[in-house]
């Protein structure tokens, strides 16, 4: 049956009226109105933010969320890694320091060491007094792994050398010359290879144990000769070294230097041209074709003070 007009007006007028209504109800909604104070009141209205704070306390004592310090308040990176740096290298040369004063008291372990005859004092370098050998000290700074040299200048190739010593390499080649060893020259590679020549150097090696007791052992007893022995039956190398004498040039200001000086290298195992003493032998310095080796089980320990003692043979 079809609802007549006025009724269907009727109808709309009245959805209309509710719907008016509905709307209407949220603006009387206390949560909604905007919290205003009011004029001789000393309350505040809480929203429902703020409700459970205390609504007594001063807004100034309010407590502000702790801030992190701003990358601009920080010091600069660099500066910080500059006063870093620097920090370390005094730290390190104190204890260098103090090294070299301990060193300064140790005796060499040679017969009358207080009539050997010093070459350089701060360097710690005699010959004996009849001129027929060397003497210096160094120290146990590697006991395992693959060798290039046997002996190296402290701080340049302590990773691949048994010994380190602080004397300077030109003092070593004058000390070698006043205890009348005849010098050669360094290994040759091109066009053909040429071994170091010079003449022979004995190298005897004397330390003092935990007890005290002195031991003795040329170098050779300290090398493992990888190419000739396996791992599980290690033999010493046999051969020895010679006076070849490092290399010496003019740099671009016309000033004369010393190979060994720069390099480090003193007593070599691998051929080098910079060696003080090298090898009469090809020996590669390729770390895939080292001959050479450390023999642990003749090497004392770690920083053990090693009286070297270098004597020419003619």
């Amino acid at each position: 049956m079809m609802t007549s007009l006025p009724s269907r007006l009727l109808v709309l007028c009245l959805f209309c009226f509710v719907l008016t209504f509905c709307s209407g109800c949220g603006k009387n909604d206390p949560t909604t109105l905007p919290i205003t104070p009011q004029e001789g009141n000393a309350e505040l209205v809480q929203s429902p933010v703020t409700q459970g704070a205390d609504v007594n306390s001063n807004s100034s004592q309010t407590t502000q969320p702790e801030l992190l310090p701003s990358p601009l308040d920080m010091p600069p990176v660099e500066d910080d890694y500059k006063a870093r740096r620097e920090q370390i290298l005094t730290q390190e040369r104190a204890e260098e320091t103090a090294l070299i004063e301990e060193e300064r008291k140790i005796i060499p372990l040679v017969e009358e060491s207080e009539k050997l005859i010093p070459l350089d004092e701060q360097d710690r370098i005699w010959i004996t007094p009849d001129r027929t050998n060397v003497v210096l000290i160094g120290r146990v700074v590697l006991r395992e792994g693959f060798l290039e040299l046997l002996a190296c200048r402290v701080r340049t190739k302590e990773h691949e050398s048994i010994l380190a010593v602080r004397v300077k390499p030109l003092i070593i080649h004058a000390a070698l010359l006043a205890a009348n060893a005849r010098q050669g020259k360094p290994m040759q590679m091109s066009p053909e290879f040429v071994p170091a020549s010079g003449d022979r150097i004995n190298i005897t090696l004397r330390w003092k144990d935990e007890s005290g007791v002195l031991h003795e052992s040329p170098a050779q007893d300290w090398v493992w000769d990888m190419a000739n022995s396996p791992e599980d039956a290690k033999k010493p190398m046999t051969t020895h070294w010679v006076f070849s004498g490092s290399r010496s040039y003019q740099d671009d200001e016309g000033s004369n230097r010393y190979v060994a000086d720069e390099t480090g290298e003193l007593f070599g195992l691998s051929n080098f041209v910079g060696s003080i003493l090298d090898v009469p032998i090809r020996s590669s310095a390729d770390n895939t074709q080292l001959q050479f080796g450390c023999l642990t089980e003749h090497i004392p320990p770690l920083d053990t003070p090693v009286t070297i003692v270098l004597a020419p043979v003619r």
